[in-house]
């Protein structure tokens, strides 16, 4: 007969059962909850641990291009547009990174190209796996050519012998950006044209950019600033000059102009008033008359002391005295010739001053005219108040400045 476990002898017994029950149901409740949880933060915590691990991480685990941080597939490369992960274009389930041929549909096995035994899907007559670019028709085991071997085919890269970038069209670097590649610029890191190989233009071909260059149509040479040689440095090219070591005259061939003056008097025979006869300069070149000093007295009396009417061009007697005294000397040297010029002070209007000298001179031609003297031995002119002698700010200036001057010459 099986005795009952829960017959208990008396009441302390029964408590002390139930007390021991709520003991073990209580610690294996602790044990359960607490052993679940932490089982449970563990598991969260790797969690995290493996999350914060890409997100705080500013690196790039698969080179992709994409920081981690950034990288919603972190652990496979992928595309910007697709927040780092792969793309797959053709839809056959082999992402573009890993499929041989990324634009035509193909299977998993064959990494994303169609089956291609004994198949030449592009026609290039590569068959298989002979073809390792087996959608695009190519003649580089099934590829198209490439040269320089940057991935970039011969008819798009812009340097097909030269390994670029994509960024660059298949060209190296342009470190002058001039859009001519380092590769064959042949002034790298000075901008250009195309048409001079990276240099800057340089249109006569001379050596001398067109910017530094002062003749940029003509080639020269560099240390005349790009114009040819000019020795004497007569604006006269040497190779035109048919005096290159003389300065000379455009207009005579870069030679020296031979100026006449027969009589050597050194006034040229353009300006000498006396070509045939030499005289000075101040005579414009005619010589002057050998008188006495008696004679030259009279001459140099007529010029101070001959004076007009006020504002006329009529003489005082006494001033007509002085110009008849010369009628005298032109008659005693009958070979000789005579200048009259007349001069005012500065007093009045520009032009009734030169009017009034240029009449008180004919006044004096007119007075020796009528003493006999050949009008064609004479000559009157009037130069208004251009030459003074003596300061117009001063009456005792004003009058020496109003004067006619005389000057017998051959």
């Amino acid at each position: 007969m099986n005795k009952n476990p829960f017959d208990f002898k008396n009441k302390k017994d029964r408590n002390d059962f139930f007390i021991a029950l709520l003991v073990i149901f209580f610690f294996g409740w602790l044990f359960y909850y607490f052993g679940y949880q932490r089982s449970g933060d563990l598991n969260l915590m790797d969690d995290e641990v493996a999350v914060a691990d890409v997100s705080s991480d500013v690196g790039d685990y698969d080179n992709d291009g994409i920081s981690n941080s950034k990288d919603l597939c972190p652990y496979e490369p992928g595309l910007a547009d697709e927040n780092g992960c792969p793309n797959d274009r053709d839809g056959d389930g082999v992402d573009d990174y890993y499929d041989r041929c990324p634009g035509t549909a193909g299977i998993k096995k064959n990494k994303g190209c169609p089956e291609l035994i004994g198949k030449d899907i592009d026609g290039d007559g590569f068959v298989g796996e002979a073809d390792r670019c087996p959608d695009i028709a190519g003649t580089d085991a099934g590829c198209p050519p490439d040269f320089d071997k940057d991935g970039i085919p011969n008819d798009m890269d812009e340097c097909p012998n030269q390994k670029g970038t994509t960024a660059n069209n298949g060209c190296p670097p342009d470190q002058d950006l001039d859009g001519v590649p380092d590769g064959i610029d042949k002034c790298p890191k000075v901008s250009g044209v195309k048409e001079n190989k990276g240099c800057p233009a340089d249109a006569d071909k001379d050596g001398v950019y067109d910017t530094e260059d002062k003749c940029p149509q003509v080639a020269g040479v560099e240390a005349n600033a790009g114009c040819p040689a000019d020795k004497d440095k007569d604006g006269v090219y040497d190779k035109d000059d048919k005096c290159p070591n003389e300065k000379g005259s455009v207009n005579n061939n870069g030679c020296p102009v031979k100026i006449s003056d027969k009589d050597g008097d050194g006034v040229p025979d353009s300006e000498d008033a006396c070509p045939n006869k030499a005289g000075p300069v101040a005579s414009k070149g005619c010589p002057k008359v050998e008188m006495t000093v008696a004679e030259k007295k009279v001459i140099e009396e007529a010029i101070s002391s001959v004076v007009f009417l006020p504002s006329s061009a009529n003489l005082t007697e006494y001033s007509k005295g002085l110009v008849i005294k010369i009628a005298a000397l032109m008659k005693k040297y009958p070979d000789a010739k005579l200048r009259i010029s007349g001069h005012t002070d500065s007093l009045g209007q520009d032009a009734d001053n030169l009017e009034l000298s240029r009449n008180r001179a004919a006044a004096c031609l007119l007075i020796l005219s009528k003493q006999g003297i050949d009008k064609g031995r004479m000559s009157s002119d009037g130069f208004g108040e251009t030459k003074p002698i003596a300061d117009n700010n001063t009456k005792a200036g004003r009058q020496k400045n109003r004067r006619v001057e005389f000057e017998m010459y051959y």
